[in-house]
């Protein structure tokens, strides 16, 4: 149902059938340009960067607040999240990269480079 959109031009093509040539032409046309537009904003929206959600976190920023070893807990702007860090130790106050998630816990793979 939502291709629909992509046959607007035909659609348009009836306006021959009713109308007197020129008239028709200038409702097509701008059925036509309507089209191109609705094309380029729905092509610039599915380009666009993830905004939110979890895909949206990885590579921000986290400031430990509970020591990692190798569980504990750290601030990502005003959420806190349980982290794990495979392989590595954080201590509170530091900064560290979001790198992916286990469950419902972030994992920080390495720290920021200040």
């Amino acid at each position: 149902m939502c291709h629909l959109i992509f046959f607007l031009p035909v659609f348009g093509l009836p306006v021959f059938w009713f109308f007197p040539f020129k008239t028709a032409l200038i409702l097509y046309l701008i059925i036509w340009a309507i089209s191109l537009l609705l094309y380029y904003k729905i092509f610039q929206a599915m380009r666009a960067k993830v905004r939110t959600g979890r895909e949206a976190m990885l590579g921000k920023k986290g400031v430990v607040i509970q020591d990692i070893d190798p569980e504990g807990k750290i601030q990502y702007a005003a959420e806190i999240w349980n982290a794990i860090a495979k392989g590595n130790k954080f201590s509170e106050g530091e900064n560290v990269i979001i790198s992916g998630f286990s469950g419902m816990r972030v994992v920080v793979a390495k720290k920021l480079v200040e």
